[in-house]
C-alpha cells in the first residue's frame, strides 16, 4: 500500500511538472509571437513563467532522488565495499535530511513573510513562490528516509547502475519490441 501512494505522488509530480513545462513554453512562445507580429504580449507571461520554472525545479528534485538519478559522486562508493557504501548513504543521507530541514525552516519563514506581497501582473502572494520550498523540503524527506530505511537492512549498497547501462538495456528492450512486433505482422 505504501508502496501504491508513493508511486501515485511520484506520478501527480509528473504530471504536475509536465503541465508546468507546457504551460511556460506555450506561454514564452505565446509572448514572442505576440511581440514580433502584433507588438503586444501576454502581462502575465514572465511572471508565471518565472513562477513554474521554481516549481518544476523543486518538484524535478524531488523525482530525480526518488529514481535515485540524481547528480552524484559515485568514485569513493565504487572503491569500497558494500557496509562502508551502506554507511556513506546512511551519512549524506543524513546530511540531506538536515537540508531538508533548512529548507522547510526557511521556506516557511519566507512563506509567511511574503504573504501580503504580491506579484505586480499575477496579482498572487509571493507565498507561492516561496512555498516551493517548503513543499521541496517535506518531499525529499521521504525518498531519503526510503534510501536510508533500505541501506540499514542491507537491500541496497548505494550505488546506482550506470546510466550507459540503462540506455542500452532499454534499447535492447525496444529492439526486441520492433523485432516482436515485425514477426507478428504475415
Amino acid at each position: 500500500m505504501l508502496n501504491h501512494a508513493a508511486r501515485l505522488i511520484i506520478r501527480g509530480f509528473e504530471i504536475l511538472i509536465v503541465a508546468c513545462l507546457a504551460i511556460m513554453g506555450i506561454l514564452v512562445f505565446g509572448n514572442v509571437v505576440l511581440r514580433y507580429a502584433f507588438n503586444s504580449g501576454i502581462a502575465i507571461s514572465e511572471e508565471l513563467s518565472r513562477l513554474l520554472f521554481v516549481w518544476l525545479i523543486f518538484m524535478g528534485a524531488v523525482l530525480a532522488s526518488a529514481r535515485r538519478i540524481h547528480i552524484g559522486f559515485d568514485t569513493l562508493q565504487q572503491a569500497v565495499g558494500p557496509r562502508v557504501r551502506r554507511s556513506l548513504v546512511v551519512f549524506t543521507g543524513a546530511l540531506i535530511l538536515a537540508g531538508c530541514g533548512i529548507f522547510i525552516v526557511g521556506g516557511w519563514r519566507q512563506t509567511l513573510i511574503n504573504l501580503g506581497n504580491t506579484y505586480p501582473v499575477l496579482g498572487i502572494s509571493y507565498a507561492w513562490l516561496y512555498g516551493a520550498a517548503l513543499v521541496f523540503g517535506v518531499a525529499l524527506i521521504f525518498p531519503v528516509c526510503h534510501n536510508i530505511y533500505r541501506a540499514l537492512i542491507g537491500i541496497d549498497d548505494g550505488l546506482t547502475e550506470d546510466l550507459a547501462d540503462r540506455i542500452e538495456e532499454l534499447a535492447d528492450r525496444i529492439e526486441g519490441d520492433e523485432a516482436a512486433l515485425k514477426g507478428d505482422r504475415p
